[in-house]
């Protein structure tokens, strides 16, 4: 008899060890499935809502910088924090499809801002994408709210009440697709559309490069290209629109010269990979590997871009810079 009690208790202590999470505010190395597994599933449908983002979430949904960026690229949310800001990272649920994808809802908290993610896993425990929920504002007249539904759609919702008691709203929905984006499907408003001027980051910066210039099809769909730090280093700045603006893609950073005219954006924590090949009137871009994280489904960024005229400087070779005068 006792010799059964102690085998039951021993069991009893091995599957409690199977069964306890592992921290994520370590700094030791997990495994993919470890690392989800430590997330609480929630009930859908499940929404942030501003007043749960202004929260400070309990110190053991916390998540350390190391185990963060093992997973998770830095393009998903360095648009929303510089690189060197001071963040702290918490789990706050997760949502399973039966012998799918794991979605993972998790926000990054710095100074005087948050943002609620959604992040997509396969079933693989591979990530897949990433995309914003949720957005502190500090405005008592907006309204927010972003999560899931029974349906594994992706819904974001925004409302604002104007000085005369009228209410304005926005609602966007978007599905996880095979590709490995999120495709957006419906968008609701009462707001007034306004076309925006596309703000271009490297637009002032130089252009003494031979490829440097700008390769333009319109005012919404166009690639910019600016002198790099150093010898065959190139800077980027691209951005198409289809569809009347509900498709857009946008892309900054650093081109490597393979060849003299021929040059490639690939960084070690992006799956998009691209090919410049430049002419001396237009570049043609085309996708090596897809870019998902950086545009819509429907707009890909493959395309011929004509090259504006410069005013006339003394010609240079590829990658090298025009003499001093």
């Amino acid at each position: 008899m006792r010799v059964l009690l102690v085998s039951l208790i021993s069991w009893c202590v091995i599957l409690s060890c199977g069964q306890r999470k592992v921290s994520l505010s370590g700094d030791e190395p997990l495994e993919a499935a470890d690392f989800i597994g430590s997330f609480e599933p929630v009930k859908l449908p499940y929404m942030i809502t501003d007043t749960s983002l202004a929260r400070r979430p309990s110190d053991s949904m916390l998540i350390s910088s190391k185990i963060f960026s093992q997973f998770i690229p830095d393009s998903i949310y360095k648009d929303d924090f510089p690189r060197n800001a001071k963040v702290r990272y918490y789990a706050l649920g997760k949502a399973s499809v039966e012998d799918g994808e794991t979605y993972l809802f998790v926000k990054i908290m710095g100074v005087g801002k948050s943002v609620g993610y959604l992040l997509c896993f396969d079933k693989n425990a591979v990530f897949k994408a990433g995309m914003p929920l949720i957005y502190s504002t500090g405005d008592k007249a907006v309204q927010q709210e972003g999560g899931m539904d029974r349906r594994y759609t992706v819904i974001r919702n925004r409302s604002r009440k104007k000085p005369d008691g009228s209410l304005i709203y926005n609602k966007s929905a978007y599905v996880y697709n095979s590709v490995g984006v999120f495709t957006l499907i419906l968008t609701e408003s009462n707001e007034t559309v306004q076309e925006k001027e596309v703000y271009n980051p490297i637009d002032t910066l130089k252009r003494e490069f031979s490829q440097s210039g700008n390769y333009v099809r319109d005012k919404r769909n166009f690639v910019t290209i600016r002198d790099g730090v150093r010898t065959g280093q190139l800077l980027v700045f691209m951005h198409t629109e289809k569809d009347e603006g509900e498709c857009i893609g946008e892309l900054k950073g650093e081109l490597d010269l393979v060849k003299p005219n021929l040059a490639q954006y690939r960084k070690a924590d992006d799956h998009c990979v691209l090919e410049f090949s430049f002419t001396s009137n237009a570049v043609a871009v085309r996708e090596l590997e897809a870019c998902g994280n950086h545009r819509g489904i429907k707009c890909v960024f493959d395309g011929n871009f004509p090259r504006k005229k410069d005013p006339r400087k003394t010609a240079v070779k590829p990658g090298k810079k025009a003499p001093k005068k």
